[in-house]
């Protein structure tokens, strides 16, 4: 036995057992540990707790646009003015085409364009090079922000996942589908105007856009702020604000517009106004005192007060995680929602536990049958809940969020598992008691073959993985990593085991 345990083999199988036994059930930051029960550290999916699943769809269009005698960036400049919305150049096919980010129709961009006596460009086939949906980088900096956003929010058990050109899928675990809307409809598009007309109060929080009946006219986007204090600052006047910094740039275009427009010499006429999906979520004069200092010099730092107080404090925190979230460079729409009720995920969140639970108890009556030998049946058994124990604790070690395909991962790789063992089993008992070297040539070829069917399976699970059908990837990456600590490290402790018993 202690020849056994000696084995280095054995020594790294029970390692890492008890390595994952830590870690889903030792309390820490990555939770509470034993006292949560049996599940411990593990995080579950809203199929397994409950919560909201929504599909939202991201605005802008595509279009290539031919304009005599203007050059690319004129294009982009006026495109830019006319809109109201931020144009990007992009290269699409051979062809320099611009990413408009807003939802604009094409008879409104044709109306638009014949300002400048320019239309939308064809293609070789003679039609017009206009579409709905955005660039694949677009996309991915839309799902990061958003999620960046929702976990600032304090909802960590966020799941964010492109599954098109312009769709996002996003699962919320625990959060029912009415606050999951208002949620995800609140991050947007973040815009610094200026006030060019009117009186000092004429611009309230909540307004639209187009509400405003004086005019404002565009300063900067969200991409423009480099930094922004996590914290609420707290002034000597004891009023709460947030606090950041702009770019050189952003501090350029800042100061330009405060000159042009007269807010340098009468700062209460003259607001800045933040806005969200063209909402008004801040106005407020410039101080006298930054007003000033504008007319020599831009400012990079700055801090947009909000009040005295609990209530100014809140509103404070609310304006850092828009300011901080480097917001959404495009509109977005809820195209469909879907809810898991929480007794209906405890539901299958038991119902998973029981079909593992089945399995392992299904395959030890099997084996025990095949081979009526305890001394094969108990090391089989113990193997494959080791195995599923292994790769709970990775799910735990890295937050990763157990779901119905999940589980079924992990069941699919039990299935397997007692395949690649009845192998070396049947090759190890092949013959009777033997010498340990025919005994490691019998299992080295049961292995070999093991280890082919195991990287044809992770080829296709890596191929299943790497596509856009998120709510199959937990599934895909359970299987690879389940295949891995098989090959890795159970089978040739099982092996090892299994020559001590026989």
């Amino acid at each position: 036995m202690a020849s056994l345990l000696r084995d280095v083999r054995v020594v790294i199988f029970v390692s890492l057992l008890a390595a994952a036994l830590v870690v889903i059930y030792m309390p820490s930051p990555l939770g509470p540990g034993i006292l949560g029960g049996p599940s411990g550290n593990l995080k579950f999916g809203l199929d397994l707790v409950g919560g909201s699943r929504l599909q939202v769809e991201l605005k802008g269009v595509i279009v290539k646009v031919d304009a005599p005698g203007m050059n690319e960036s004129q294009i982009r400049n006026f495109l830019q003015n006319r809109t109201g919305a931020e144009v990007i150049p992009v290269r699409y096919k051979g062809e320099i085409m611009y990413e408009i980010r807003k939802d604009i129709t094409k008879e409104q961009l044709e109306e638009i364009l014949k300002e400048k006596n320019a239309s939308i460009g064809l293609d070789r086939q003679g039609k017009p090079l206009f579409f709905k949906g955005l660039t694949r980088e677009t996309v991915e900096e839309t799902r990061k922000i958003m999620e960046t956003k929702l976990n600032m929010l304090g909802l960590k058990s966020v799941v964010t996942r492109t599954v098109a050109d312009n769709i996002i899928m996003i699962d919320l675990a625990g959060v029912p589908i009415d606050e999951a809307r208002r949620i995800i409809g609140t991050p947007g598009k973040f815009e610094i105007r200026m006030q060019t007309v009117g009186d000092k109060g004429d611009i309230s929080e909540g307004q639209m856009l187009s509400e405003i009946k004086n005019m404002t006219v565009h300063v900067l986007y969200g991409e423009d702020i480099v930094y922004v204090d996590p914290m609420p600052h707290r002034g000597e006047n004891g009023k709460w604000g947030a606090s950041f910094k702009l770019s050189d740039d952003g501090a350029d275009k800042l100061r330009n517009a405060a000159i042009k427009y007269g807010a340098v010499e009468n700062p209460d006429n003259h607001e800045l106004v933040m806005l969200l999906d063209d909402i008004v979520i801040y106005s407020a004069p410039l101080k006298p005192t930054a007003a000033s200092s504008l007319s020599s010099k831009p400012l990079k730092e700055w801090i947009a007060e909000t009040g005295f107080g609990e209530e100014g404090k809140k509103k404070a925190e609310e304006l850092i995680i828009h300011l901080r979230a480097g917001v959404l460079p495009v509109p977005v729409e809820i195209l469909a929602s879907g809810e898991v009720t929480p007794p209906l995920g405890e539901k299958f969140r038991e119902g998973s536990v029981i079909a593992l639970i089945l399995a392992l108890i299904v395959v030890g009556v099997m084996i025990m049958i095949r081979y009526k030998d305890v001394r094969v049946v108990m090391p089989l058994v113990l193997t494959l809940l080791s195995e599923v124990i292994m790769m709970l604790g990775f799910a735990a070690a890295i937050g990763w969020q157990l779901d119905l395909p999940s589980i079924a991962g992990i069941i699919t790789v039990i299935g397997t598992g007692v395949d690649q063992l009845v192998m070396i089993t049947d090759e190890a008992m092949a013959g009777g008691k033997t010498s340990g070297r025919v005994y490691y040539r019998r299992v080295s070829f049961a292995y070999s073959i093991i280890f082919a069917s195991v990287v044809t399976t992770i080829v296709a699970m890596l191929t299943l993985a790497s596509m856009a059908l998120g709510v199959l990837r937990g599934f895909a990456i359970v299987t690879i990593v389940g295949l891995l600590i098989g090959i890795l490290v159970t089978r040739p402790a099982y092996a090892k085991t299994l020559e001590y018993l026989l």
